[in-house]
């Protein structure tokens, strides 16, 4: 084994790989296929995510991770509305158009009560258009 081994500063050991050492375990495992396993058994790396963390640090990419183009594919295709999610946005609609009736019949409602009171209150209760 490459690694070299060192106590940290809590004591334990630390093992650390040269960057040459981590890229030819990288190539081999792209190269040939074989499982992450068999290679760190083979190296005698201890550290189970060691590929994971180290292929991206070192520029690294997973081709056998990545997905399939059909899977991209269909991740990217624009997907036909469910009649279900037409129906609930209709729904919506009149909902939302009912509450808009009713505020604007509530306004209307308001706006009667105010000419109310100025006339037969005498009293001027909206804003006049000179004042600041």
């Amino acid at each position: 084994m490459e690694g070299k081994f060192k106590h940290n500063k809590n004591g334990k050991f630390e093992s650390r790989y040269s960057e040459e050492f981590k890229r030819k375990a990288i190539e081999e495992y792209l190269e040939t296929g074989a499982p992450k396993q068999h290679l760190l058994d083979k190296y005698g790396i201890t550290y189970k995510g060691a590929f994971q963390a180290w292929m991206p640090a070192l520029g690294y990419a997973d081709i056998r991770r990545l997905p399939k183009p059909s899977q991209l594919l269909a991740a990217y295709t624009l997907k036909k509305p469910k009649e279900d999610d037409a129906e609930a946005l209709r729904r919506r609609i009149k909902q939302l158009e009912r509450e808009l009736d009713d505020e604007k019949l509530r306004a209307e409602a308001y706006a009667r009560l105010i000419e109310l009171a100025e006339r037969e209150q005498g009293i001027s209760i909206r804003k006049k258009d000179n004042t600041k």
